[in-house]
């Protein structure tokens, strides 16, 4: 199988190095999923020579709707995705895709400890998380997580625009009954200021509730 990693990034000027570099140590293709940022993180990816595709849009939803589409007009077969924050440990993506071309997992994800989450976004991130696994049916422990690898073919497209992109991607995987695999991660703290909202918490939920009512 042919694996490629995504970092979506938007005015990452703080992380962006230190995640290029930890990701190119790894060995595996590596492109950059970017929403038009201003601070100088273009110039850092250019400077490092690593593909960089605009999006449509500022919201995260739309840097992995992007990459699903870059991941498939380039014939990869497992697309990886991880925030580019410096919070998810890049050490994690080779057993992440060793789970999915080994075991046959069609999704693998980061699951981070609660107590390691900031207490801001604990409660909404429990919350998310049993909502989906009652109406879906699911065991999961973290819908929310920004690490995660999947097979492209077992997704046609996204329609996410914002933060609620995990838990769609999450619904889809679990309504079309994927073999999903969690694996417990490290979670260190943010680099800089954290993008997500309160809005952003009842968005999530919003889409938790309206996937499981659409075909």
């Amino acid at each position: 199988m042919k694996p490629v990693i995504c970092l979506p990034t938007r005015n990452e000027k703080e992380n962006v190095q230190v995640m290029i570099d930890e990701i190119k140590s790894l060995g595996y293709d590596f492109f950059i999923s970017d929403a038009n940022s201003t601070d100088g993180t273009i110039g850092i990816a250019k400077k490092n020579k690593v593909p960089i595709y605009q999006r449509d849009g500022k919201g995260k939803g739309f840097g992995i709707r992007k990459a699903l589409q870059i991941a498939k007009e380039k014939d990869y077969d497992i697309l990886v995705l991880i925030d580019c924050d410096q919070t998810y440990p890049v050490k994690y993506i080779p057993k992440l895709l060793n789970l999915i071309e080994k075991e046959g997992f069609d999704m693998v994800v980061g699951a981070r400890s609660l107590k390691e989450i900031k207490p801001f976004h604990r409660l909404p991130n429990k919350i998310h998380t049993l909502a989906i696994n009652l109406l879906y049916g699911g065991r999961l422990k973290d819908i929310n997580s920004g690490l995660r690898a999947f097979k492209v073919n077992r997704f046609k497209k996204f329609s996410s625009k914002g933060f609620d992109i995990e838990a769609e991607i999450t619904v889809k995987a679990l309504k079309n009954r994927l073999k999903i695999k969690e694996i417990p991660i490290d979670y260190k703290k943010r680099v800089g200021h954290s993008k997500i909202k309160i809005k952003d918490g009842f968005l999530i939920f919003w889409r938790i509730i309206k996937e499981r009512f659409s075909i």
